[in-house]
Formats: structure tokens, sequence, C-alpha cells
């Protein structure tokens, strides 16, 4: 038995729905008044993907896999949603999220934000910024990397940046979380799981919805209990067609009212089921009202005409049954294979040998081969030809009652392999012919090799010449040894490692510090182009062991110990003999470093007497905050610095019109440097997430046509936290038991 990270819960926080919630999918709404949060320009969505990425990924493939979570969007058909990225570089240099003239996507390594404290639980979150009639201002997309690690490369206990990316990209365009276990907006996923990188209908259905480019049919009714009449309240409304597969859902309203919007025109079957497991009213906004006492009910068979509102009249739920399907510690959506027979386990209640379980598609064959009460293992044939989708899976027991688990099982294809790349090298100015060969390949597959996407038949992409075969030209590539990767539109990848490698020289923008201690352990970050994986790096020709590749731009040496002189040549030498040089110099002395500031918070105005803790500080150690964190440049220096001791500084703040700042200690005479990132919080208005949902929101008439000013718009504005809360489950699948959390974080919600 092991513990390990599971079962990521996205949490969308504060008191957010209201009995206004209608369509094919759940949509996030602001909570006085129920209007549903949408952008008014969808057709230019613009989003910047900041460049320093991820501290655990160094090849840049953090925006790689970004990229193809923004196309999973843009590829919806029958909506005018299009996210277009803006590449300049002064853009991707920014980190101020909290402006909202951007929408920026980034990695807060530091807690720069304020919103990943000490051992916070949040993986990623999502700060939507809207006026009181629900269109949105600005929003964020901010990742946990303080507290979490992220991979593009199917790492154990990481988190698929792409998987990450393509939810909470759905928060951002203004959909809350699915009651459907296929959907990426389904509020779990697990490290295991990277389904969630391709859209169900159910997203689909929303980006539709919220922002048309057709005409679609929609279904409406109001849903009673069967005996009394009394409207049900939240009841998760699944439509299925004809294949038995899902088509969209919604839930219905404080009036037991339902619409499904945005449908195709078809017959569809639609049911009611209660959003009791694994999905329940703590996964929605705050304030929802969730009916569970009902059973899982069939309400019914209509047609549907593009255009045109078909009426279910209304409907009558079953009492509720013993039976349930799904819990939050299975891997949903439960991947089952076209042509393949997969084992599964589906945790629940009331599991017994005298039941039958089904898949919405009769095509799909599920035999339960192991029964435990609380678990039950499935064996689950798909057969060739099928479609990729999803079904639910029905439990019905020796005495009749059924419940319904929407969305369950994702058809897809087997993944595709890689097995040999010709040639296996290129040049970074691209232009390189490459052919794949493996198996599993399909039409509209794309190929990632390096910082580059080639999407089949799209122009300056790749090619499926058949299920074995996919030939390429390469663009313009990061050097460096690459992986190459490809992966199905279901999202799920093939990869050969390491198979491709691209040459290319080197450049140093800066060095910071250019002077260190020749006892070495002087950390030196080298910023440039071109950084690659096992590239070797020299000081004066004595080699340097301790060097980490932090990413095609940015490498960081701790010094081996040196001879007092210089300036020497530093050199960083690619693989293939291209290489780059710099400078560097030894003194005698220790470095200035600050590992501590108390406290770490003032006004913006200055004047407070703080208290700087390190080691090596002199008379000539001089204090800077808001240098430039890579580079040491810039900067406004403290108002004044007293030292107590080699290890104590008291140090009176500058004014600063920034918020978060770095501190920079550094020794006037010989240049040694050190700075602590995210050292001082500048504290222009109240900023820190309060524990709890909304509170104190202000507003603006709707109708107020003032223009607005980045303080206008903040000062009536709602904010919404669409964020992931790690739970860490413990498990032992053979005995089919789901034992108490291992640990379970709180959830956070922040106010403008």
């Amino acid at each position: 038995m092991s513990q390990r990270p599971k079962h990521t819960s996205l949490w969308f926080l504060g008191a957010l729905v209201t009995a206004a919630t209608v369509g094919a999918h759940v949509r996030l709404v602001y909570p006085s008044n129920g209007a549903p949060l949408y952008w008014t320009n969808p057709t230019n969505l613009s989003l910047v993907i900041n460049s320093d990425g991820s501290d655990d990924i160094n090849d840049g493939s953090e925006a790689t896999a970004i990229r193809n979570a923004i196309s999973a969007w843009n590829n919806v058909g029958g909506s005018e949603l299009a996210f277009v990225e803006d590449l300049s570089s002064p853009q991707r240099a920014r980190r101020d999220w909290a402006s909202t003239d951007s929408r920026l996507i980034l990695f807060d390594e530091d807690n720069d934000s304020g919103y990943f404290p000490g051992m916070s639980g949040i993986v990623a979150l999502t700060p939507i910024t809207f006026y009181t009639n629900g269109q949105i201002i600005d929003a964020d997309i901010l990742f946990n990397g303080s507290n979490f690690t992220f991979t593009t490369r199917g790492q154990v206990a990481r988190f698929d940046v792409q998987d990450v990316a393509t939810h909470e990209l759905g928060h951002l365009l203004g959909l809350d979380h699915s009651g459907c276990a296929g959907a990426t907006m389904y509020p779990y996923v697990d490290s295991t799981v990277v389904l969630h990188r391709s859209l169900s209908i159910d997203d689909v259905r929303g980006a539709r919805h919220i922002y048309p480019s057709a005409t679609y049919g929609q279904i409406m009714g109001t849903l009673v209990r069967a005996g009394t009449s009394s409207l049900v309240r939240g009841a998760h409304i699944v439509a299925r067609g004809t294949n038995g597969r899902l088509a969209g859902a919604t839930l219905t309203n404080a009036n037991g009212a339902f619409t499904l919007s945005a449908l195709d025109g078809g017959s569809y079957t639609v049911y009611a089921d209660a959003l009791d497991f694994p999905v329940s009213a703590a996964n929605l906004g705050g304030g929802q009202v969730i009916d569970t006492d009902f059973g899982s009910t069939i309400l019914g068979t209509i047609d549907v005409t593009a255009g045109a509102t078909a009426s279910l009249g209304t409907c009558q739920a079953l009492p509720d049954v013993a039976v349930s399907l799904g819990r939050v510690a299975d891997d949903y959506p439960l991947r089952v294979i076209i042509g393949q027979s997969v084992l599964r386990l589906v945790r629940g209640s009331g599991l017994d040998s005298g039941s039958t379980i089904t898949a919405s598609d009769p095509s799909i064959t599920v035999t339960p081969t192991t029964w435990f009460g609380t678990s039950v293992q499935l064996s689950i044939d798909v057969p060739n030809g099928s479609q990729l989708g999803h079904a639910d899976l029905v439990i019905t027991t020796g005495s009749g009652e059924v419940d319904i688990l929407s969305g369950a099982l994702e058809i897809t294809p087997p993944s595709p392999t890689v097995l040999f790349v010709s040639p296996d090298e290129g040049s970074p100015g691209g232009g390189d012919f490459v052919t794949l060969s493996g198996t599993h390949f399909r039409a509209g597959a794309r190929v990632v090799l390096g910082d580059r996407i080639y999407v089949d038949g799209a122009v300056g992409g790749c090619t499926v010449v058949d299920a074995s075969t996919i030939t390429l030209t390469t663009n313009l590539t990061i050097g460096g040894l690459h992986d190459v990767v490809v992966i199905d539109s279901s999202g799920v990848e093939g990869r050969m490692t390491d198979a491709f490698t691209v040459s290319a020289t080197p450049s140093i923008a800066t060095t910071f510090p250019t002077v260190g201690t020749s006892a070495g352990g002087t950390v030196v970050v080298l910023t440039g182009s071109n950084f690659v994986a096992g590239a070797l790096v020299t000081i004066d020709d004595v080699v340097q062991a301790n060097v980490t590749l932090d990413s095609p731009t940015q490498m960081t040496i701790v010094t081996a110990p040196g001879l007092v002189g210089g300036p020497y040549v530093v050199e960083v030498v690619n693989p293939g003999g291209a290489s780059a040089t710099t400078a560097f110099s030894y003194v005698v002395g220790p470095d200035p470093i600050v590992t501590h500031v108390s406290p770490d918070s003032g006004r913006p105005e200055g004047g407070e007497t703080i208290t700087l803790m390190g080691t090596g500080f002199s008379a000539e150690t001089r204090v800077v905050f808001g240098a430039h964190a890579k580079s040491g440049v810039g900067g406004i220096a403290a108002a004044s610095v007293q030292v107590v001791d080699a290890s104590t500084l008291r140090v009176v703040t500058p004014a600063s019109a920034s918020m978060s700042e770095t501190v920079l200690v550094r020794h006037s005479g010989t240049g040694q440097a050190s700075i602590l990132a995210s050292g001082f919080q500048f504290e222009q208005e109240p900023h820190i997430p309060s524990v709890g949902g909304f509170g104190g929101c202000g507003s603006i008439d709707p109708r107020d046509s003032t223009p607005a000013t980045p303080r206008r718009v903040l000062a009536g504005a709602g904010w919404i936290l669409a964020l992931f809360a790690i739970v860490l489950w413990q498990r032992s699948v053979a005995l089919g038991r789901l034992h108490a959390p291992h640990s379970q974080a709180s959830a956070y919600a922040a106010l403008a």
C-alpha cells in the first residue's frame, strides 16, 4: 500500500450559482443577481503565456502544452470563441497578473500572487474580474509552482500542464464545473489521467451556448417529485444521443426548470440524476441548492430541430435509491479503448453481485468480474469501429433500483507509438524533412517537437500519411535534445524520448552576479538563449559540476572554488561544440546572502524599518528593492541601511509603486550580490485571500457608460477564484476500498 497525490479537486469558491443556471453545461454567475459571466469580445480573446515558465520544466514545453490546451477550445465548431496568443517579448515578460489590461498564464514559483502561502493545497487557480451584469473584465491563470510540480512528459505524481490548462481555460471562458464524469470541467483530476486535454461534448456545448456562431435547438422541461409534485432543484439533467453517448447536461433551477441548450438536430433521451457522488454541491458555487433525495430517472425521448425548442413538459423524478456508482477516488473518466478489453474499478455503495451494470452505448460490453459491496471491478469491451466520446455506466439492482454515472467512460483509440524518427537531427532554422514511423496514427493528430506544434493538415503542420507514417518539415526550433510526441485528438499520446537533436549556438545576455567568493558556492544566473541539456560550463577552464538548466533561456551555476582574481572566462559549450562566453571574478570574502525579511510587507510610501537576516553582511552592504530577479538590474535603493552584525541588517524601506519586490544585497566594493525573490510586499490595497466565499463586492450599474479606468474597474468588480484544492488519498486497489483522506487542504476565496 502506498500514498500518492490523488484526485485534485477543482473547487469553485464563493456563492456563485443561483436559480438562473441554464444551458447544456453549468455557467459561472454573479451571486447577487444570477447574471452569467461572459466576454464581450470572444472572437479576439488575447492570452499571454509568461516566458518564465515552470521551474520543473527546462525545455520550454510548458508553453507548448498550454498552446495545445488553447487549441482544444479554439477548435470548437459552431462557436465564435477564438483565443489569440500575444507573442511579443514585452508582454511575455510581464508578471503583473492583477492588471486588467492582459490575460496572463503564469507559474507562480514564489507565491508572488499571495494565493499560495505555506503548504497551500491550491494547484492552480483562475481569478475572474467582472461587472455585476456578468461582463468579464479580466481573467488570469496561475499555476502553484511554489507547492506543486508539473510535467509535460507524464512524470509520476506531477500534474500534466495541458490537462490543467484546458480545465482552467474553461473557467476563464465562464464555465463552472460539470457533473459529467468525462468532461474537461469535471471537478477532479488525477496525475495519471490526461483525458481532460480533450473536450467532451458537454464542454463543447458550453462554448457554443455562451458564444454561438450558429443556430441550435434546445430542450426545456420542469422536474418535480413523483407523488408530491414538489420541485426538484439542482438536479443533473443529461441528454444522450441515439447511440447512447453523452450529448450535454445542465441543472434545474430553483423552480425545477431546465433548458438543455446548443443541441444539434436529432433525437435525444433525457434523464435526471442526483448530484451526490462523485460530483456534489461542494464542487459548485456556494449558495447553489442541490436536491439529492431522488433517484436516476429517464424523463423521455424527444426530437429536436435546429433552431427550435422542444418541450418535455413536467417530468416526475423517481424516489431515492440506496445504490450509487462513483466516488472521488475513481480515475474519471475511465478510459476504454476501441478494439480492446480493459479492467476498471468503480467505487460506490450497494454494489452487490445480484446487480447488473451496463453502458448507455449498447455496443459496449460491461462485465462485472468481482463485487466488493463498496466497489466493483469491470471488464469493458469496446468494438472496433466505435466512435470517440463518452458513455454512461448504469447499475440496476435485483430489486430494480437504478443509478446512472454520467459520462463515466471515455472511448479512445489505442495510444499512438513513435518507433523511429528519420533523420534524428536538424538545424534550429528548420527546413528539415522528417518522417515518423510508428503505430496508431490517426487523422487530426499533432506532433510536438521541441517548442513547435505540427497539426495534421494545417499550413506548416504535419501529414498523417497512414496509421504508421507521419511526415513534416521542421520550423524554427529551439536547440537541444527533444522528445518526439504524437498526440491524438483524444489527448492520449505516444512519445519517443530524446529522439531528435537540434544543434544551436548558445548566447549569454546577462550574468548575475559577476563576482563571487573564491570558496565557491556563489549562485550565478545566466540568461540568454539556446541553453540545452548536456551543456558543459567552465570558469577559467575549471568544469562546473553544479549546473542546472532552468529553461532554454536560463541556466543556474553554483560555483566551484576558484583562484582569487579575474575576470575569468565563463564558457558554455553545447553538445556539438557551439559555445558562448561571459566573465566572472573571484574575491576572498564571503558573499552577502539575504535569507529572511521581517516583516515582509509594508506601506507603499516606505519609511518603515525592517530586519534583513542572512550572512556575509558588512559596512559595505547595500540593499535594493525591486531589482530584476535574474539580472539584478534596476530597483530602488533602501532609504538607509544599518549593520547590526554579519547576519543582521536594519533597513528603512523606500517608496514603491509595485506590490511584490525582490530584495537584493550587494557589497559596494567587490560587487558580490545575492537576491531574494518576492522578499517584500508593498501593500497597495488589501490583497491577501480570505478563507470562505464572497463578501463585500462593490457594484457598478450595468447601464453606467462612464469610461472604465483600472481603478474604477476594480472598485466595481467581483472576483471569482476557480481553483484546484489538492486532496491526498490513500487507497488499496486490490481490496477495492477507499481509505480516509490522507490530508485535505483548506479552500480560499478572494475579493477585489
